[in-house]
């Protein structure tokens, strides 16, 4: 009587069978599974075992994800925010961060701000102060200037004044010494004569 041996090793890691030379023949199990995400083993009690991969860098620079044919893919984030007023940048441990950009041209003469879709707008102040008196102009260190214009004629005949509205105003001296006996007049370079 020839009775078959039993050729189980109760390892889910082999496959076993019987070769009429040699006896049992326990043949280890492939447990590749192809897939690159996966860290392929084999456990004796329950055969392969795919564990998936960590494929987290601890950066917030990137969106981490796997594919099956290559493994991790670490893809950089995008950190453009589409506004021209700021400096945009990624830090590996909190993301994205946007940084205003400076605006100030360090001139007294104008207004510094700055717009999303251009960026950094320095806007000429405007001196006049209305005052035909004065000359008005900006010094870039200061700001405003207003400097009282010259109203002086040369002229002995003249009263010199300003109209801040009109500007110099040259008025005629009177240079009547109601005497009926003296001609009365005036010259310029001396006055009433």
């Amino acid at each position: 009587v020839f009775t078959p041996i039993a050729c189980d090793d109760s390892d889910a890691c082999t496959t076993d069978s019987c070769d009429a030379a040699t006896g049992c023949v326990f043949t280890a199990v492939a447990c590749d599974d192809g897939d690159a995400c996966t860290t392929d083993s084999c456990d004796a009690a329950t055969g392969c075992v795919f564990t998936p991969i960590g494929c987290d860098d601890s950066d917030a620079c990137t969106t981490d994800s796997c594919d099956a044919a290559t493994g991790c893919v670490f893809t950089p984030i995008g950190c453009d925010d589409s506004d021209a007023c700021t400096g945009d940048s990624c830090d590996p441990a909190t993301g994205c961060v946007y940084t205003p950009i400076a605006c100030d041209d360090s001139d007294a003469c104008t207004t510094d701000s700055c717009d999303p879709a251009t960026g950094c707008v320095n806007t000429p102040i405007v001196c006049d102060d209305s005052d035909a008196c004065t000359t008005d102009s900006c010094d870039p260190a200061t700001g405003c200037m207003h400097t009282a214009i010259a109203c002086d004629d040369s002229d002995a005949c003249t009263a010199d004044s300003c109209d801040p509205a009109t500007g110099c105003v040259f008025t005629p001296i009177a240079c009547d010494d109601s005497d009926a006996c003296t001609t009365d007049s005036c010259d310029a370079a001396t006055g009433c004569v």
